[in-house]
């Protein structure tokens, strides 16, 4: 099995590499300072993280898979939502939706919860349940696995980290304008400054808006959104930090189409229909807007100690006008029902406090870089009321639907819990060649929702080993176990909307790192998680039961080739398979889930044109099974990427011209499954950016 050679190979190094022997000198690092300026990373490598228990440190310190997407990236392929950026991740795959509206995704096979495993600058608990603005973003983390040491209740499939733009020390003003061939118009205003007689406060700007036509065919609307990134450095002890953002986006939403049934244990799916048509109704729109805060102040009580403080709140409200399916349709002819439902005023919200203390000391020949936290996140989700309806419609031939009244109505009862944990680690220095950190976290959770009532507490440790062949080269194992809110039940489930108890997941990973050169980085990772399963039984009821085990084998290159030729390259090998459950599922692999995912994107700057760099992205997908009875799959798909830029000088000021072609060859292809529907891909959009540095 190619899992066990990857993690026999991986293992073996990490085996036979051996320490030099002899007394040493304890390891005793004094605090760096706090960069409140911009951020560093040039080209396709992020050479530090801002994400859970690793904030700040070198990512050849982190014994756990991490992926970084700089800026850079972003503005090579013109990134305008996560999965853009997500999709040079290996195992990283959209669940339900086709993302226009907003990306719900599963990485490693697991689905992310949208509540508490999307972060800003490492802390905030961001809420995925609108589109999340790139243009005040940095650069992208993404910390694969289990992540409940530093951020409690979470998903074990990673936690996606979104760290925003800083003032430099170089003042920024630049304009940009994108236009796309569907009459898209969107444009873009970056500032920033430092000022003060020491420099010593710093502003970042963003702001940005436009239309936002579709691809599909009626469906249009507008996005916009505002950012203020401050931070003040108030002496040379504390350091204060301020992020405000706010986002709005407003369009119609395309109908999702339901499975056919199961005939003799085995689903054909529907000749694909069209996908620049639209089936929803003229009336479905989708509109949501939200605000992000959050606060940080740093205080080093010493050069080997800090002190550090955190609140943030992350609201959204969702005016969901309707969600549609078409369903119990004629496979040849297309003719089917339209159903769905309408929310009004949907909201949320996550409340977080952190506190921690950082410092370092010896004892005897052995060094620690020693971390004790202590955080609190409430989660609320006020009641909501669901309308349903019913009409037609074609899949083949689609007709105007006119509004459509409710039918039915459905109360959820409002969602109120609370994550509290206090958590230490520490990270001891053996000797310049091993490493070892060691940690726990004890965490109390409530959960409220109706006649729902969960409490738990859990302590979940974090052990892992650590061997540095040399500065560029090192080897790792760790283990962890996470605690996670149980799986929501989707609304095809007569318990919709209901939250599973709390559950526990345990992880094993080897993993290895080498920086042949500063602007090239190589990872690759063995991986085995292992978590409860729950899944829609019989009697079409939400359940908890067996466990699922997700085994798998990663590998990634990131950076320069040559002053040419850079690249970001990813792939993935996975087995997502239920065990110790009822005989229809035993062995069977989890839905939506491919076995093996593939990315590679690479830019070419033209010797010959000095300011002209040419690139291409493709993008794999395997069949992924359509339900957990694996009784179908959709197809495995490739998607190109093609760009060109060309930066030039024009009356003294920096101009940048960029044409991106996403999805270049137009291909059909079902781009999502899960909870019984499928979701069709994007047809091609070109896109010409022009921006300025004024």
């Amino acid at each position: 099995m190619r899992y066990h050679v990857g993690l026999a190979a991986l293992g073996l190094v990490a085996v036979c590499a051996h320490a030099q022997a002899g007394p040493i000198e304890a390891p005793v690092s004094t605090l760096q300072s706090v960069d409140v300026h911009g951020n560093k990373d040039k080209g396709y490598i992020g050479h530090t993280v801002g994400v859970g228990a690793f904030r700040d440190q070198s990512i050849m310190d982190v014994p756990a898979t991490i992926n970084v997407a700089t800026r850079d990236l972003l503005d090579a392929q013109a990134d305008v939502s996560l999965y853009d950026v997500l999709r040079n991740t290996a195992g990283v795959t959209k669940q339900q939706l086709s993302g226009e509206v907003f990306d719900n995704l599963a990485m490693r096979g697991i689905t992310l919860d949208n509540r508490s495993n999307y972060r800003l600058n490492g802390s905030l608990p961001l809420l995925n349940l609108t589109e999340l603005p790139l243009e005040d973003k940095e650069r992208v983390e993404v910390l694969k696995g289990v992540s409940a040491l530093y951020y409690g209740y979470t998903a074990p499939g990673g936690v996606v980290n979104m760290v925003t733009k800083r003032a430099g020390n170089q003042p920024i003003t630049a304009l940009g304008l994108s236009v796309d061939n569907n009459g898209g118009t969107i444009g873009q205003l970056d500032v920033g400054r430092r000022f003060g007689d020491r420099q010593q406060y710093g502003a970042r700007i963003n702001v940005a808006g436009g239309s936002l036509p579709s691809p599909v065919d009626g469906i249009d609307g507008d996005k916009r959104m505002a950012s203020a990134a401050l931070d003040w450095r108030v002496n040379e002890r504390l350091n204060l930090r301020a992020d405000l953002e706010y986002f709005h986006k407003k369009i119609g939403e395309q109908s999702v189409i339901t499975q056919p049934a199961a005939k003799n244990g085995s689903i054909t799916l529907p000749r694909m229909p069209d996908p620049s048509k639209r089936l929803s109704p003229e009336w479905a729109d989708f509109a949501a807007h939200g605000h992000n805060v959050l606060l940080h102040a740093d205080y080093a009580l010493s050069e080997r100690w800090l002190a550090t403080l955190e609140a943030g709140r992350a609201d959204v409200t969702r005016d969901r006008r309707a969600f549609t399916e078409i369903k119990n349709y004629n496979p040849l002819t297309g003719q089917g029902t339209l159903s769905g439902n309408r929310q009004s005023d949907a909201s949320w919200n996550n409340q977080n406090l952190r506190a921690e203390l950082f410092g370092s000391f010896a004892t005897g020949s052995v060094g620690h870089e020693l971390t004790l936290g202590a955080a609190q996140t409430k989660s609320n989700q006020d009641q909501t009321v669901t309308g349903q309806f019913t009409g037609t419609q074609n899949l083949y031939a689609p007709m105007t639907v006119p509004w459509l009244p409710i039918s039915k109505t459905t109360v959820t009862p409002a969602l109120n819990a609370v994550d509290r944990g206090i958590y230490v680690t520490d990270r001891l220095s053996f000797s310049e060649h091993w490493q070892s950190i060691l940690g726990a976290r004890y965490t109390r959770y409530t959960s409220d929702q109706g006649s729902n009532h969960y409490k738990a507490s859990k302590t979940t440790p974090l052990a892992a080993l650590i061997y540095k062949f040399n500065p560029r080269l090192m080897a790792y194992a760790s283990y962890a176990t996470g605690i996670e809110q149980g799986d929501r039940a989707p609304n095809t489930a007569s318990n919709v909307n209901e939250a599973l108890p709390p559950t526990i997941s345990k992880q094993k990973e080897l993993g290895m790192r080498w920086q042949p050169s500063d602007r090239l980085l190589l990872s690759g990772a063995v991986f085995d998680i292992d978590r409860a399963a729950s899944y829609v039984n019989d009697n079409n009821l939400f359940v908890q039961s067996g466990r699922l085990r997700y085994r798998g084998i990663e590998l990634s290159a990131q950076g320069q080739l040559s002053q040419a030729w850079s690249l970001q390259l990813s792939t993935q090998y996975l087995q997502a398979r239920f065990h110790d459950i009822n005989a229809a599922l035993e062995d069977k692999t989890s839905e939506n889930t491919p076995a093996v995912t593939a990315s590679l994107f690479a830019e070419y700057a033209v010797p010959a044109i000095p300011g002209l760099a040419l690139n291409g992205g493709l993008y794999f997908t395997g069949r992924r099974p359509l339900n957990n009875a694996n009784q179908g799959y959709i197809d495995h798909y490739t998607l190109t990427g093609l760009g060109a830029r060309y930066a030039t000088n024009m009356f003294g000021k920096r101009v940048l011209w960029q044409l991106n072609v996403e999805n270049a060859t137009d291909k059909r292809y079902w781009a999502a499954t899960g909870n019984n529907r499928l979701a069709m891909g994007l047809p091609r959009t070109t896109k010409l950016t022009m921006k300025i540095d004024l």
